[in-house]
């Protein structure tokens, strides 16, 4: 982040900070897999965001986070990567463990969210990697496609509204723990897809 985002952004400059490490590692152990050499490859890498997306469904789905993020229904991908998944003639997997939203404070839930948005970011780099597949944005690889209004301008809307938020230093820690959890979980499907 530049300085001018770290200026206008602090939480969630200081959520990429805490998170940087284990963000990477995440990173560099999908790219191992060298997801984009075969369709093969895609598939696996595709079920593995497919753990990742319904197990984090509910939080889209909770009605307390919707005050905070408006279009946050909107912002679930599930439906389109079982479509692709189905476009490659791949089944869903059978190992859907969902997150239990009432078990997560609205901080810890908004930790998590800012992981599984923030792959949208990188979902761009993606969505141009898969078309040597013969895969875009209608068939094969709906769920990297940028959303109507932008990826850039989503993300801005969502970084505002995380500023937003009015948090003691306690749910301020509890944010971070809910990225770290997010990580942590994305790191065991990534296991559990390639094991």
């Amino acid at each position: 982040m530049s300085s001018i985002t770290q200026v206008n952004y602090p939480r969630m400059s200081e959520l990429k900070r805490t998170t940087a490490e284990v963000h990477d590692n995440l990173d560099n152990k999908i790219m191992a897999q060298s997801p984009f050499a075969s369709k093969e490859n895609y598939g696996d890498f595709l079920r593995f965001q497919y753990l990742l997306l319904k197990h984090v469904e509910p939080i889209y789905q909770s009605e307390q986070l919707i005050v905070f993020f408006s279009d946050l229904a909107q912002r679930n991908r599930c439906t389109d990567i079982v479509l692709d998944l189905h476009d490659i003639g791949m089944k869903t997997h059978n190992l859907e463990q969902q997150i239990d939203i009432n078990s997560l404070t609205i901080a810890q839930a908004v930790g998590w969210l800012y992981v599984i948005e923030g792959s949208k970011l990188g979902a761009a780099m993606l969505a141009k990697e898969v078309t040597q597949l013969d895969l875009n944005a209608e068939f094969g690889a709906r769920f990297l496609a940028g959303p109507g209004n932008g990826r850039g301008s989503q993300w801005r809307g969502f970084m505002q509204a995380v500023e937003a938020l009015n948090l003691t230093n306690d749910e301020e820690q509890q944010l971070y723990q809910g990225a770290k959890q997010a990580f942590a979980t994305a790191h065991q499907l990534l296991d559990v897809v390639y094991q």
